[in-house]
């Protein structure tokens, strides 16, 4: 008798400790501008299962599979991918790149369903100022009469191309460029750089610091719609893949009567896959810096509060010698450095890899802003800066994004769109007031 009732007050003690257990993680921290949870009081407890988690899916899912190192697997992803069924499909290639005189140059080129390209250049040179595309800050074009897809980063000026997996990327613009004050003057320019390397690649699902991701997570309610998530996680990581590579830029530019021979240390990002939301997403910063010792250093925050991450860290530090150091944690958080709407023009800061610690130092050159989203659903400024990291000088390029409350691109530039383009942004307008078109097809 007492035997058994010590048995079921075990089994109840035991019961209630879990239940004390749940009841904590699922306690919701204080939340700082509304948005960005602090570190609650069992942060701790939740950092450490999440760890454990993230480092036992990860090792499942990537570090026992052989074929991410193949010649296979690095030729399938590192070309223009085919855009499926999904009207979320999207394919996207960026490079940045600076050198010791500061000279720096942004390229972006997003690829959507129907031959619709979003793209942006910028090329800053010291002496002569700051040039960009002349549809900026729009960066919606056409490249197709929307009946057919575009199964390459090319169009409107544009031709970005792989010339060989994981080693060389040819970067071509053929059009007109004008200076980012004045919209006025339309300068001719040809640009043909090539974008070369011998350093892997980092792939963000398997490389990124476990410990960044555990700090996010831990910082979390973890609620039945955060637990729900976490099974679904798998298959949403696969859709969307995301790699930088370290390397050179090199090549010539024409701009008007003056030519430009340009070498840079660069930097590529290729992403891909089918969810690519940007109204989803709160806000972020990426810092690309390039220091005079050949070193280079990729930093971000990204807050998603609808995917559980209201404050992810991402990053590395990339070494001369093309050797990726995850960065483990960072004091950079967003609700320090332009949560208002404007970026800060000097940002100090701290950045922790497992090996080392570095004391961050930017301050702005110039800075512009874009737009993207077919809606204008965010808004991004560029700033173009120096730099100093642990006393060691460089040069490099930050993009803040922000949600755009007012996101609805202006008649004075939608009036332009061809009117296939125009009927599918009013089909989605209706399906979003719960209304139904027919002989429509869904795109964004």
């Amino acid at each position: 008798m007492y035997l058994f009732a010590a048995i079921f007050g075990g089994i109840a003690a035991v019961l209630l400790f879990i239940a004390l257990i749940v009841a904590v993680l699922r306690l919701k921290s204080q939340l700082i501008f509304d948005i960005y949870p602090a570190k609650g009081v069992f942060y701790q407890l939740k950092y450490i299962i999440a760890l454990w988690l993230v480092k036992r899916l990860r090792n499942k899912v990537y570090y026992t599979k052989d074929e991410l190192n193949s010649p296979e697997f690095h030729a399938k992803i590192d070309r223009p991918q085919a855009l499926g069924d999904d009207p979320q499909s999207y394919d996207v290639i960026s490079f940045m790149g600076a050198n010791d005189e500061g000279a720096k140059l942004i390229i972006t080129l997003e690829r959507r369903r129907r031959g619709v390209l979003k793209a942006c250049l910028y090329l800053y040179l010291p002496e002569h100022g700051l040039f960009c595309t002349p549809k900026l800050p729009d960066m919606l074009y056409f490249t197709t009469d929307g009946k057919r897809e575009n199964d390459e980063f090319k169009g409107c000026g544009f031709h970005v191309y792989p010339e060989e997996s994981m080693r060389q990327w040819r970067i071509r613009y053929e059009g007109e460029m004008r200076n980012a004050t004045d919209e006025r003057k339309l300068l001719p320019v040809r640009l043909n750089m090539q974008f070369t390397t011998q350093a892997p690649f980092f792939y963000y699902n398997r490389d990124l610091s476990s410990a960044v991701i555990a700090d996010s997570v831990a910082r979390e309610a973890w609620n039945d719609a955060f637990y729900n998530l976490l099974k679904h996680v798998p298959e949403m990581v696969e859709k969307r893949k995301h790699y930088d590579q370290s390397g050179r830029l090199v090549g010539e530019v024409q701009l008007a009567e003056r030519c430009f021979q340009l070498e840079l240390r660069g930097f590529r990002d290729h992403s891909f896959g089918t969810e690519r939301c940007l109204s989803n997403i709160n806000r972020y910063v990426y810092v690309v810096l390039f220091l005079e010792d050949g070193s280079s250093m990729v930093v971000g925050n990204l807050s998603q509060p609808a995917f559980f991450l209201s404050s992810l860290k991402v990053g590395y530090v990339c070494t001369s010698q093309g050797v990726y150091e995850p960065i483990t944690d960072c004091n950079y958080e967003l609700y320090t450095y332009g949560e208002k709407g404007t970026p800060p023009r000097h940002k100090n800061f701290f950045v922790y890899t497992a090996k080392d610690k570095y004391l961050v130092q930017i301050e702005e050159q110039q800075s512009t802003v874009r737009y993207m989203g077919s809606d204008w659903s965010s808004k991004v400024y560029n700033q173009f800066v120096e730099c100093t990291v642990n006393g060691k000088r460089g040069q490099g390029i930050t993009e803040y994004l922000y949600k755009n409350k007012q996101s609805e691109r202006p008649e004075s530039v939608s009036a332009s769109d061809p009117e296939w383009y125009k009927r599918v942004k009013s089909y989605e307008r209706n399906l979003s007031k719960r209304k139904e078109e027919q002989n429509e097809v869904f795109l964004f």
